[in-house]
C-alpha cells in the first residue's frame, strides 16, 4: 500500500442520530393520531436534538502519513499535523465515562500567539481506531 495515500473513514455514529429522528418524529405523529398535542409537540421538539447533533457533528475524517483532516457537514475543515499532536485521549461510552459514544480526543497546539491546546474529536470505530493506529506513533490514553 502507498504511504502518501490518502484513507477516508466515514464517521458512523450519525446513524444514532438518524435513528433517534426517526424515533422521535414516529412518536410525535402517533400522539397526534391519539389526540394528544402536548406530546405530540414535546416529541417534535425532541426530534430537533439529533437534527442539531447531526448538523455540528463531522461527517469523515481523512487520514494521511502527514496529517488528518476532519470534514464538517457545511465544509468546514479541521487539519491536524500528527507531529503536533500533544496527546491523543480514548474516551469510552455513556456507561463508563459519562460521555457520548467512544471518540478519541487530541489535544494539539493552535496557531495563536500563546501556547494554548485545542482538543479535537474523532469518533471511534474499527476503521479510526486502525488508521489512528497506523499513523500515530505515540502511546493512545
Amino acid at each position: 500500500m502507498d504511504n502518501n495515500k490518502k484513507q477516508i473513514a466515514l464517521n458512523k455514529h450519525l446513524w444514532l442520530a438518524v435513528a433517534l429522528f426517526a424515533i422521535f418524529v414516529s412518536i410525535s405523529i402517533f400522539c397526534i393520531s391519539e389526540k394528544d398535542i402536548g406530546l405530540s409537540i414535546g416529541f417534535l421538539v425532541a426530534a430537533l436534538l439529533p437534527v442539531f447533533v447531526f448538523l455540528i457533528s463531522p461527517m469523515y475524517y481523512v487520514f494521511s502519513e502527514e496529517s488528518v483532516k476532519i470534514i464538517y457537514l457545511w465544509g468546514q475543515k479541521e487539519e491536524i499535523k500528527w507531529n503536533a499532536i500533544r496527546s491523543i485521549t480514548l474516551y469510552g461510552s455513556w456507561i463508563s465515562r459519562g460521555g457520548a459514544t467512544p471518540h478519541y480526543c487530541i489535544a494539539y497546539p493552535t496557531n495563536k500567539k500563546r501556547v494554548f491546546f485545542v482538543n479535537g474529536e474523532i469518533s471511534k470505530t474499527r476503521k479510526t481506531k486502525k488508521l489512528i493506529q497506523k499513523y500515530y506513533r505515540k502511546n493512545i490514553v
